[in-house]
């Protein structure tokens, strides 16, 4: 049985991120997203933040103008959950984000992405 909030859309898309293990020295990732919703977001990396850590990330869209510019999401939210699968790692984060520009779907309503 599926308990998610929300529907999960797969999406491949770069995403930067920092936080801080405990120790107050911030900590740099880079990874993909595997899929977005409205409450959150999953990434794949080899440097998963722990669970309950909060982080902030940048998600990179390009967009689908002629021009191809790319539309950076702004996320500040919590670690719910790591995985790992061979040599492949990841977690999932609760985020609320924000974008550059008004025409973002998130910029006027806020919505959680998990």
């Amino acid at each position: 049985m599926d308990l998610r909030k929300a529907k999960r859309y797969p999406m491949s898309a770069a995403v930067s991120f920092c936080w801080d293990p405990g120790n107050g020295i911030l900590q740099e990732g880079q990874g993909t997203t595997l899929d977005v919703s409205s409450r959150g977001v999953f990434v794949i990396t080899e440097s998963a933040p722990r669970v309950g850590g909060q982080l902030e990330l940048e998600v990179y869209l390009k967009s689908p103008s002629p021009e191809s510019k790319l539309v950076r999401f702004h996320g500040e939210g919590k670690v719910v959950r790591t995985s790992k699968k061979g040599r492949e790692s990841g977690f999932a984060a609760e985020v609320l984000f924000q974008s550059e520009g008004p025409d973002s779907p998130f910029s006027e309503y806020g919505d959680r992405i998990q």
